[in-house]
């Protein structure tokens, strides 16, 4: 089977490596290595993408890119298990990786049911869901899950959550948060997590998906007169921009409403603006 390739584009919104820097890795350490199409674009293979992913996990741990991009996989392996040793899975999160990658969507969907009924919504995002997406992401670095099962989960998942957070919804009451993530930032899951943990303390959600403009989410910030926005960054988003858009966001949303921040692209951001409020994990969500 032919091996997915990805553009120079995709690759920086995965990783959250610049293409600049992309191209200067590829000069300076022969890393890595794109092939061109026809009109002489870059192309980078499904394997060199997960190697960025890990390259991009260790840097934000204060590594140095001179130190670890030479390294052959197999010191890769070692390397990165000395650093961050892979995350052990309870018992739920084992079945639901268990089936992704050996049943239907139906099974899997059924599955989590079960689950969400014994757990209750705030368990249940912070106990299984959280985790379960964290241990997809590391192993689909390491090549033992594929992208078609990766985005399966997503949409099952995002399927699920959203009819529970709608039922919830019916009853929920002030305060009034709005919820988007900024252009660029494609992954959302965070999103409806959010939702659904404030879903459960019957609080107003309005959740506007992803890549909104700001002016756009200042508008609607005061059209439906929300108390808290709430915004999130992967850890594959643009870090360099988050501070500048954080403040034209504080300076166009009106003082009284808080904002909140959340998701692994913050969790180093140093020098907050007033009014701004991070939440370094779902379970420190300030409710």
């Amino acid at each position: 089977m032919k091996s997915e390739c990805f553009t120079i584009g995709a690759v920086e919104r995965d990783t959250g490596i610049s293409r600049d820097t992309l191209r200067v890795w590829e000069r300076r350490y022969g890393f890595p290595q794109p092939a061109r199409n026809d009109k002489g674009e870059r192309l980078y293979p499904e394997d060199q993408l997960r190697r960025l992913q890990r390259i991009r996990r260790l840097l934000d741990q204060g590594l140095r890119p001179g130190k670890i991009i030479r390294l052959s996989d197999a010191e890769l392996d070692t390397f990165e298990t000395t650093r961050t040793p892979e995350t052990p899975c309870s018992e739920d999160v084992e079945n639901i990786l268990t089936l992704l990658q050996t049943t239907d969507g139906v099974t899997l969907e059924a599955e989590l049911l079960l689950i969400y009924q014994r757990q209750g919504m705030q368990t249940f995002i912070t106990e299984t869901v959280a985790p379960l997406l964290n241990a997809v992401g590391e192993r689909w670095a390491k090549g033992d899950l594929q992208i078609f099962e990766e985005h399966r989960l997503s949409q099952v998942l995002a399927r699920f959550l959203s009819r529970e957070i709608t039922i919830k919804q019916k009853t929920a009451k002030k305060p009034k948060v709005l919820l988007a993530t900024l252009p660029g930032e494609e992954h959302t899951m965070g999103l409806l997590m959010i939702s659904a943990l404030l879903s459960s303390h019957d609080i107003t959600v309005i959740n506007l998906g992803g890549e909104v403009p700001l002016d756009q989410i200042a508008s609607a910030v005061e059209r439906y007169e929300v108390d808290v926005l709430g915004v999130t960054f992967s850890g594959a988003y643009q870090y360099e921009n988050i501070r500048k858009y954080l403040n034209e966001l504080r300076d166009s949303v009106a003082q009284g409403v808080d904002i909140w921040i959340g998701g692994d692209g913050v969790k180093r951001l140093r020098k907050i603006p007033a009014g701004v409020i991070k939440f370094k994990s779902l379970d420190k969500l300030p409710i």
